[in-house]
């Protein structure tokens, strides 16, 4: 799965031979999509004009089934398990968290709204994990009544946060046009704790997110480069409060990298500035030393537009 800007569109990709990509299909929207997530059979997509994008998935198509307009510019998004509840983070003062009853694809239906400058968001379970940029704090909230979110802890975390993805008992918090990075304890939401603060990482992360987690084998899998010089780097973060570089592929033209995909085999780095997606091996030693694995582009899937994101099926 990959979705563009100018013009917007999602695209569907099988991708069982990653050096072979073939195109399945795809949709165009009214604007670009800023954030993708998939559950159960449907796709969801958050635009630049606060619109929530729902669409039917299988191997041989994608069809939008719903569309409905939820305010301004929505910025990032999760969706529960059960493909039931949408969470979006608005980053229009007026906007915040956005939370969205999905049950009747064809026609989403708003629950509740807490106005605030939002830019990142996750859901796990009841609580909602969200940042709120323009105090640059990390704020959860139990929306075990969706329609009635409480705000059960925040903490101030860096100096202007956007991006946030909980992987296990963590949160990994990117601040906004910087190479800085925060990991976040939220085992207990009511008392979270920064394990680690203004972590230097290679480059400056894409706003809606450039880290991925493998917790099973401890590796974070990051994507910098907003600006451009991308990179891809493989930290081992056994250690929560010491990540160590073990891997990393440098981009030859000093290309914009948007967000990173993982699964258990490759890595999808969408390339914004090449108007491509790339596909590098993940290492398949288990040594800790620092090594090059990632020496080549195993393939690349080439775009009329400017590619924004990238999402394997029933990742999360």
């Amino acid at each position: 799965m990959n979705w563009h800007e100018n013009p917007g569109a999602i695209f569907l990709y099988n991708i069982s031979n990653p050096k072979n990509p073939r195109y399945i299909s795809h949709v165009q929207v009214n604007n670009g999509p800023n954030a993708v997530r998939i559950r159960n059979g449907y796709v969801y997509a958050s635009l630049n004009t606060g619109y929530l994008i729902v669409a039917s998935l299988n191997n041989q198509n994608i069809t939008i089934t719903g569309s409905k307009d939820f305010g301004n510019q929505m910025f990032n998004l999760d969706i529960n398990d059960q493909g039931t509840i949408a969470v979006m983070a608005g980053t229009y003062a007026s906007d915040g968290l956005v939370i969205i009853d999905t049950t009747n694809k064809a026609n989403p239906t708003q629950l509740s709204k807490t106005g605030f400058p939002a830019g990142g968001v996750d859901l796990e379970g009841k609580y909602v994990f969200i940042t709120k940029y323009d105090t640059s704090e990390l704020r959860c909230y139990d929306i075990s009544n969706p329609s009635a979110p409480v705000l059960i802890n925040s903490i101030k975390v860096g100096t202007m946060i956007v991006p946030v993805r909980v992987y296990g008992n963590y949160a990994y918090v990117q601040e906004y046009s910087t190479n800085k990075m925060h990991i976040v304890d939220i085992s207990n939401p009511s008392n979270m704790r920064v394990v680690i603060s203004d972590f230097e990482i290679p480059g400056v992360v894409p706003n809606g997110g450039g880290v991925v987690v493998d917790t099973k084998a401890e590796l974070m899998f990051l994507a910098t480069g907003l600006g451009g010089d991308g990179k891809v780097s493989i930290y081992d973060i056994k250690e929560k409060t010491n990540p160590k570089m073990i891997s990393q592929y440098v981009y030859p033209n000093k290309e914009i990298i948007n967000m990173i995909a993982i699964n258990d085999n490759n890595i999808f780095v969408p390339n914004y500035s090449a108007k491509c997606l790339s596909i590098l091996s993940r290492p398949v030693k288990t040594t800790r030393q620092k090594e090059l694995p990632m020496r080549e582009i195993m393939s690349i899937i080439n775009y009329p537009g400017r590619p924004v994101g990238a999402f394997i099926r029933d990742e999360d």
